[in-house]
């Protein structure tokens, strides 16, 4: 009988829960449904300095509240850092985009925060030769019952305050004291090489920004020579000069432009935010990027807006034609040869210059010297454990009981060992040893890897160096060989794919060389950066 009820209780309670819960599921389905889309941001999570956010935040995170990705907008970094002030720079080089990251790159706070505790363990270090003060206050009840003396009952209260300071310790507080002055240089050696990190990657995206914008000229350039020549063989073919063939090739071969020329704008656009992003850009403002001394593609109109596909035509001005009325391409199009206004400045510096620097100055280096050092005095502090420690002592205090009261007041000084294990010191210091055995051979590794880092940077430098004046001579070349062809065709004779093929190895020559000068500047600043150089 008694399992039959608890199976009644137990049935009753079930429908009970499932008829609570159908009726949470009709209420949640006739509720009428919020179409607004509220806008947030990641600063509610941020304490404001006048009101408090408590509210907004457990507003922001109810249940069912959906935050689209186009409203959410990052929290500003480094807020207890003062920023470098920004005026709306139309034009920002490429020492600008370096101080602005490292006034806004978090990873560099982070770093000189370490610098900070650094410095704070040799404050704490050189707090063992600071006073120490001791107080107590006591209260004691004697009660003396027995057979043979007078049961007796006595009060006393008192109190004592003291001074106690280490004088002299044998060198082992001094050795703790430089194990924190070089463990601090070593922070700051590794806040420079982060540096070193931030500079390097901001170069990088600038100078692939600067890469995208030659190779869009190069794709714009190639729409109009395109349009133009389409327009050109339907005109002919018109004539019945050409075949509908050779129509229908141009046609394709400016759809090919068209596409290609999309394809540069996106990768434009994806360089700026990945140099926005190394940058930690924090502002609405857009910025324009200007020239290097060895990326000069660029011309003089930095504002040069990306034209949509329809708005790019070719020129009308200086079109010149054959003596038949024929259109010549290489003359009726607005010229942007690649290699127009470039200039080249070679870096003078044997390898053996470089390698110097780079063993003068690489902070990853200095820094492994530095932990290298805190190992050496870490040994000598634990081989002092042995010495004495000498202290003085002054204490004064004040007792009373019912009868009397005393006021001593003590002033000595004093010698010992403490606690000492002879076994315990004797094996850390063959552990301090191997530390500092492993902390030398760190340095020796170091400097044998940037040896050979800064020669193979050197030669990949060098072999780019030599590389770029013969692309720029191929340039000259397939512009000359597509002039040429250009004129054959005009005149038939030549075929159309001739034609195409002068143009596309003139359109090759002109990204190779691009992408060439690229990879030069990219080698050299991983060359500076293997030798420390900001």
């Amino acid at each position: 009988m008694k399992k039959t009820n608890k199976k009644l209780v137990i049935l009753m309670l079930s429908l009970l829960i499932a008829f609570d819960f159908a009726q949470v599921m009709a209420i949640e389905e006739n509720a009428p449904k919020d179409t607004t889309k509220p806008k947030f941001s990641w600063f509610k999570f941020k304490k404001d300095k006048n009101n408090s956010t408590k509210e907004e935040n457990k507003e922001f995170l109810k249940i069912g509240q959906k935050v689209r990705v186009e409203d959410i907008k990052l929290p500003p970094v480094l807020e207890g850092r003062p920023k470098t002030p920004f005026n709306q720079l139309s034009i920002m080089t490429i020492d600008d985009c370096v101080d602005y990251a490292l006034n806004h790159n978090p990873n560099l706070y982070v770093s000189s925060e370490r610098i900070k505790a650094a410095q704070a363990g040799i404050g704490q270090a050189r707090s063992n030769y600071a006073p120490r003060l001791t107080g107590k206050v006591s209260y004691n009840h004697n009660n003396n019952n027995g057979t043979r003396i007078v049961n007796s009952q006595e009060n006393s209260v008192g109190f004592n305050v003291g001074i106690s300071e280490m004088i002299w310790d044998f060198g082992k507080t001094t050795a703790k004291i430089n194990m924190a002055k070089y463990d601090t240089q070593s922070a700051q050696f590794d806040y420079d090489f982060d540096v070193l990190a931030v500079v390097y990657d901001v170069k990088i995206n600038y100078y692939k920004v600067l890469c995208a914008l030659a190779n869009l000229d190069i794709y714009e350039q190639n729409v109009r020579i395109q349009t133009l020549n389409y327009e050109r063989t339907k005109a002919m073919f018109d004539e019945g000069l050409k075949s509908k063939i050779d129509v229908v090739n141009a046609q394709v071969n400016l759809t090919d432009a068209k596409i290609q020329m999309v394809e540069g704008q996106n990768n434009l656009q994806t360089s700026i935010i990945a140099l926005k992003n190394s940058m930690y850009y924090q502002e609405d403002e857009p910025f324009i990027v200007k020239n290097t001394e060895n990326f000069s593609f660029l011309k003089a109109d930095y504002k040069k807006k990306i034209e949509s596909l329809t708005t790019i035509k070719p020129s009308g001005e200086g079109i010149k034609k054959t003596p038949d009325g024929l259109i010549m391409l290489t003359s009726g199009i607005e010229h942007k040869d690649i290699i127009q206004n470039f200039e080249f400045h070679p870096l003078v510096l044997s390898k053996q210059e470089a390698v110097n620097q780079a063993l003068e100055l690489r902070p990853d280096l200095k820094s492994n010297e530095m932990l290298a050092l805190v190992q050496q005095e870490s040994l000598k502090a634990i081989k002092r454990q042995y010495a004495p420690e000498i202290t003085g002592d002054l204490t004064w205090g004040y007792t009373k009981s019912e009868s009397t009261y005393s006021s001593p007041l003590q002033l000595g000084a004093s010698i010992g060992l403490g606690s000492i294990n002879p076994y315990s010191i004797h094996y850390q210091v063959k552990e301090g040893e191997s530390f500092l055995d492993i902390a030398l051979q760190n340095i020796n590794i170091a400097k044998s890897d940037i040896y050979w880092e800064v020669q193979t940077n050197y030669v990949n430098m060098r072999q780019l160096e030599r590389k770029i004046p013969l692309m720029n001579l191929k340039v000259k070349a397939t512009l000359e060989n597509f002039e040429l062809a250009d004129g054959r065709y005009s005149v038939g004779l030549n075929n159309y794919v001739e034609l195409q093929d002068a143009l596309a190895n003139y359109n090759n020559s002109q990204l190779n060389f691009v992408e060439a000068v690229f990879n030069y500047n990219v080698a050299r600043e991983t060359l500076l950066k293997s030798m420390g150089v900001k």
